[in-house]
């Protein structure tokens, strides 16, 4: 069974809006294997929505539709579903009276355009919606699947969980279609694209395809099959020969953030750390703090920003400060084996460097040193790092955290 998804709502259009729920039912759909073709994201007009329409009813058998539901006046996904189908609104007598208790329950009159809620396409079948008003509408029509959800989050991604996913596994044909998503780090996308060139097939079965990200490039490995335990083979097939291609360079799978993996490390080892800071402003301590339980391994962080707090907190001889510079390896290694020894941790990370923006050619906007001292020594890295202030501190945090990883490994020597 091959899907569209089509998004109704200006707010997702002009980017005001994210739209979470393309994301969610592609993933619902993907586990189904439900092959979908298509997001098509529209406003509330009436030409775009049934254009929209037309165009997934001759390619596609399901079509998805979420938002305008409601309503106000923008709110004409039904009518319009319903002019295209040529099928007429009725009034659904049962979804009347449990509007009707909703709104006393709450002390709110049931006004007449609130009552729209209750006519609903001939022949559907209806779907509660725990968390609002506007039921969830199932049309069966000439061998198509049309389903309406409501635009919210909150409501839709229940409705899809209880009513839509059990009512598409009795219809959708037998199939699987699974994804395993890998995160690698401290390659860019075109290297990685050298690395597994072999494996790379757009249009194969595995699909391995890269998407870059900010501070990271992720691989989505994605097999069809009609057998659960080949379809799973295939995966971790294909996963095992990507590991022996990247090696390091891959950090983790699915969800797992850089933190956590680095947590997982001071969880086995009862090991702690402490952070000194200066351009980015705090973040590692925070990022490092994302993971419950962080107070068994991180024992202090403090952010030097000025020359006076690298001197008083940190004790970094104004020699070097005045020599070296505030941004250099000797300044770097100084917060960070003075920080590990203050705190009496067993590991101490610092950053420092040039977050910008700046017009002063002594002071390279992204140059930045990590520093990591450990029980075997202190470490040292040179970065530099391109794009805005923000994406510059994001950057050094996670290359410090980076950093961190790579000695847990043995790769630092």
């Amino acid at each position: 069974m091959k899907a569209e998804i089509i998004n109704v709502g200006n707010e997702v259009l002009l980017g005001y809006v994210l739209n979470e729920n393309a994301s969610f039912l592609s993933k619902k759909l993907a586990s189904l294997g439900i092959e979908l073709m298509c997001h098509t994201v529209v406003g509330d007009q009436s030409g775009s929505i049934g254009s929209a329409f037309r165009k997934a009813w001759e390619r596609v058998e399901l079509i998805i539709l979420t938002g305008g539901m409601g309503t106000t006046v923008d709110d004409i996904t039904k009518e319009v579903v319903c002019q295209e189908a040529g099928l007429a609104l009725e009034k659904s007598l049962d979804w009347e009276i449990h509007l009707e208790k909703l709104y006393e329950k709450v002390g709110i009159e049931l006004e007449e355009k609130r009552r729209k809620q209750a006519y609903v396409p001939e022949g559907a079948v209806l779907m509660p919606n725990e968390n609002g008003t506007a039921p969830g509408i199932i049309i069966e029509l000439q061998e198509k699947l049309i389903i309406l959800l409501p635009g919210p989050p909150e409501e839709l991604k229940p409705m899809v969980e209880q009513s839509v996913v059990p009512y598409l596994e009795r219809k959708a044909s037998a199939g699987i279609i699974k994804t395993r998503v890998l995160r690698v780090i401290g390659l860019g996308e075109a290297t990685l694209e050298q690395r597994l060139s072999e494996l790379i097939d757009l249009e194969g079965n595995p699909r391995v395809v890269l998407m870059a990200q900010h501070t990271e490039v992720h691989i989505y490995v994605t097999v069809k099959g009609d057998d659960q335990s080949r379809v799973q083979e295939m995966i971790q097939e294909t996963e095992e020969r990507i590991k022996g291609k990247l090696g390091s360079f891959l950090y983790g799978a699915e969800e797992e953030t850089l933190e956590e993996v680095v947590a997982g490390f001071f969880f086995e080892g009862e090991f702690t750390v402490a952070t000194a800071e200066s351009c980015s402003g705090g973040l590692l301590a925070h990022k490092l703090t994302n993971v419950p339980g962080s107070s068994n391994y991180f024992v202090r962080g403090i952010v030097c920003y000025s020359n006076e707090a690298k001197m008083e907190l940190l004790k970094v001889p104004k020699e070097i400060l005045d020599t070296a510079g505030a941004v250099s390896e000797e300044t770097a290694r100084i917060m960070a084996d003075n920080i590990k020894s203050y705190a009496m941790a067993d590991f101490g990370l610092s950053i420092t460097g040039y977050a910008g923006p700046s017009d002063d050619p002594m002071e390279p906007v992204g140059l930045v040193y990590i520093a990591l001292s450990t029980p075997r020594g202190t470490y040292c890295q040179r970065c530099n790092f391109w794009g805005d202030r923000v994406s510059i501190k994001e950057q050094s945090a996670v290359y410090a955290l980076n950093l961190l990883r790579l000695y847990f490994l043995g790769f630092t020597e």
